[in-house]
């Protein structure tokens, strides 16, 4: 329990914190009272789980470099392509007037691809483990999200129809790698506490992505829209290439791999095929 409180006091005080410098500034003593509270936080999070002898987060888990990078990619993901779903309906609603129904249907293009995304993502990573699908969703969704920066008072829908479907496929093509990465990475008898960190990387990134996105629209919304978006695209770029440079690629997703080549090792049938075409050679 006080490493939960800890680990909520850490949260609440990073998204305060980022709320309050849209209207008060981000030098405004309370915003930097808020980030101070995010550090204290943290901090007490990590000293309690490091002393409990049952540690509700396994420290050790983050020594693996491709858990690690996973944990990061996703809190940099869903900053990026929820803070662009925060501020697509202000965008459509403001500043082209758009009833809340056809807003809804306006941001299709962004969630109707997200079945094939995720689908594709699924066979990729079976055939060349989770670092191409990773790497190429994000950078697909690099350049949706840079493709908003058309959008203006003036810009018709149909020019912002590539930009959302990019953002939402790679979107969608990373996540089931990214997922496959993190549980691959991380030894079974933690498999449940590596599924609930990257579920909460996830949601971290949703709640940074909003409050700081909606921060950025306050002086004004298509410019602040301009920013959000470039800096949205520099964090897909920047998690593709820790994808690139961290995940396992290459034909060879994980742990489980090796031990279903192990098990055909040791079946027979692969045996005594395997001997026929030695002799045959």
């Amino acid at each position: 329990m006080p490493a939960q409180t800890a680990a909520t006091v850490c949260l609440a005080a990073l998204a305060a914190g980022c709320i309050e410098a849209g209207a008060l500034g981000w030098t405004h003593p309370a915003v930097l009272g808020a980030f101070a509270g995010c550090l204290a936080g943290l901090v007490a999070f990590l000293a309690l789980e490091r002393c409990s002898p049952a540690p509700m987060l396994p420290l050790a888990l983050f020594r693996t470099r491709a858990f690690a990078a996973s944990a990061v990619i996703g809190v940099l993901l869903n900053t990026g392509f929820y803070g662009l779903l925060f501020l697509a309906p202000l965008y459509f609603q403001q500043v082209h007037h758009y009833s809340a129904l056809r807003t809804g249907f306006a941001l299709l293009p962004a969630v109707g691809v997200v079945a094939v995304g995720s689908a594709l993502a699924g066979r990729l990573t079976a055939r060349t483990g989770p670092r191409l699908p990773m790497v190429a969703g994000l950078a697909v969704g690099a350049a949706g999200l840079a493709g908003w920066l058309v959008a203006g008072p003036g810009t018709p829908y149909l020019a912002l129809v590539a930009p959302m479907a990019c953002a939402g496929f790679g979107t969608a093509l990373t996540m089931p790698a990214s997922v496959a990465a993190v549980m691959e990475a991380a030894p079974d008898e933690h498999s449940g506490a590596a599924a609930a960190v990257f579920n909460t990387a996830r949601q971290t990134g949703s709640a940074l992505g909003v409050a700081l996105f909606g921060t950025l629209i306050a002086p004004g919304l298509v410019a602040g829209l301009h920013t959000a978006v470039s800096i949205a695209a520099a964090v897909f770029l920047t998690a593709a290439a820790l994808a690139a440079r961290c995940i396992p690629g290459g034909g060879r997703p994980g742990h489980r791999t090796r031990r279903e080549r192990n098990a055909r090792e040791r079946n027979p049938r692969d045996r005594r095929r395997r001997s026929r075409t030695a002799r045959r050679t």
